[in-house]
């Protein structure tokens, strides 16, 4: 089902209408037609609500299955039609459009053995493509334009010219892979651990001296994306914001003098901007950067949605906290979050964990203070809860601040010999000084037997640690401290003391 809510979501984005085979719109009162309307109406979420809604007498099976094929079938075949057109595609993004349709166009029209025309459209669309850096397509057609030049029409001297073309293509398409490789493997080490790692920095070195001959010989848009992500990876593995946010800085300058607007890498690379801005506490900044980004950002696409992430912060950290929790349900109401991979689903609800605790806190109105329940949140969150030195430690500060401010005292006491032990295995590194830190103010609460004399006596030399290690300073991952450590232990406090009011 997921397959389809996503097609007939493309469909309605583009205002496209799925086709009959005749081309005429489908019927809406058909059975198929019921399916369509009631997946984009969002009545069905399931294939089972699906199924027991159009065959209500325990028909379908073999025949539920034949209609949702011919479904899928239909939806294809009109998303085959999109056309990027408007302003709000960039000529990069209506050029790759065009020029996959063009070439789906020749190689139909070599098919049917129209050469000349195929060959004329052929020879202006390998412009196009290397105008764009479309490297793999320019390699295709410069391998099917030599056949035609070498066997069909003996042209030693065009041949001479595209085979040229063909092998220049192929070594930067090459490198791209190359490049492609190399930022994988790096990233599959990361996507599901936020803990700094000097291993994955180490790594990153090792694979840029590898493709920087590369990137010093050839220009292209694909190998410079991975590569130049490869070599910022080098900063950004160790939270090495100093030196992470100049080199941003020369990429960004290298995408904008491109010929054509290279949205996606100056999203990447500004987004990365922004995450130095916030960790240096350049918040002035910072606020300069996301409006920006705002402004070359696709609503509802993967990059939007780590964006939002951001901006989210950029708002919890500069304790715009009303403006956060609009950022919040933005993004968890639009229609694409269902679309996300589980991972960045899970961060984004542990986002929301911290957005419902300002609401427990009286720090926003936007969000309904009982509808947050921490067992749920907690069975929710299996990914991150496996990654102990990074994002599982936001996970233990927001069950353990929810439960200080429902006053269940028992249940902290029961957690305290646990967490202890979780501080000294996993954070007794240099790059989580700040999470121990707090985490060990957080401690001294029901140590200090819920009482605030007692607990800012005992916090007094860890609370001086955190404060000797800014933000701007710690080596540890952005996103470990959504909202400040020392905005939240004043929370903390205060609800101590609202407890024994």
């Amino acid at each position: 089902m997921q397959d389809l809510k996503e097609l007939v979501y493309i469909l309605h984005q583009h205002h496209l209408q799925p086709l009959n085979p005749n081309g005429q719109p489908m019927e809406r009162d058909s059975l198929l037609g019921q399916f369509y309307e009631g997946i984009e109406k969002g009545r069905f979420h399931s294939d089972e609500e699906a199924e027991n809604t159009l065959y209500p007498d325990d028909q379908g099976g073999s025949k539920f299955r034949k209609l949702k094929s011919i479904l899928r079938d239909r939806l294809l075949n009109s998303i085959a039609l999109f056309n990027a057109t408007g302003t709000d595609f960039t000529d990069y993004q209506k050029a790759y459009y065009d020029c996959h349709k063009q070439w789906l166009i020749v190689k139909i029209l070599t098919g049917q053995n129209a050469n000349t025309a195929a060959m004329g459209l052929a020879t202006k669309l390998m412009k196009q493509a290397e105008k764009f850096e479309f490297t793999m397509l320019a390699m295709d057609i410069a391998s099917y334009l030599r056949i035609q030049y070498g066997l069909r029409e003996s042209n030693d001297k065009k041949f001479k010219e595209v085979n040229l073309q063909f092998n220049l293509n192929r070594k930067i398409y090459d490198a791209e892979c190359l490049a492609e490789e190399l930022y994988t493997l790096l990233v599959v080490k990361t996507v599901n651990n936020r803990s700094v790692s000097e291993e994955v920095s180490t790594l990153a070195q090792a694979y840029y001296e590898q493709i920087e001959p590369h990137l010093v010989e050839y220009q292209s848009y694909r190998l410079h994306l991975y590569g130049q992500m490869i070599g910022l990876m080098r900063y950004t593995a160790v939270n090495n914001y100093e030196e992470a946010l100049p080199y941003c800085d020369m990429v960004i300058a290298f995408f904008r003098n491109k010929p054509y607007e290279a949205r996606v890498p100056l999203q990447i690379f500004y987004y990365q901007k922004l995450i130095c801005h916030i960790q240096l506490r350049h918040f002035e900044e910072g606020q300069e950067v996301a409006k920006y980004c705002l402004g070359i950002m696709s609503e509802g696409t993967f990059n939007w949605f780590k964006y939002m992430e951001l901006y989210l912060q950029l708002t919890f950290h500069t304790e715009q906290f009303e403006q956060g929790a609009q950022v919040l349900q933005e993004a968890l109401q639009h229609q694409r979050f269902q679309f996300l991979p589980d991972n960045a689903k899970e961060i984004w609800r542990i986002y929301e964990s911290y957005g419902y605790y300002l609401a427990k806190m009286d720090q926003i109105s936007g969000l309904a203070k009982g509808k947050f329940k921490l067992g749920k949140f907690i069975n929710d969150t299996p990914i991150f809860a496996r990654d102990k030195s990074g994002m599982n430690i936001a996970i233990i500060a927001i069950k353990f601040l929810y439960l200080l401010s429902e006053k269940r005292y028992s249940q902290i006491l029961d957690e305290v010999e646990a967490t202890e032990q979780y501080c000294y295995r996993y954070l007794g590194g240099k790059n989580t000084i700040r999470s121990f830190n707090f985490v060990k103010m957080l401690l001294q609460i029901p140590l200090g037997q819920f009482d605030v004399e007692v607990i800012e006596k005992r916090t007094a030399r860890y609370r001086k640690n955190l404060l000797d290690n800014p933000l701007q300073i710690a080596n540890q991952t952005h996103e470990i401290e959504i909202i400040p450590y020392e905005i939240l232990w004043d929370m903390a406090l205060e609800s101590v003391r609202a407890n024994v009011r």
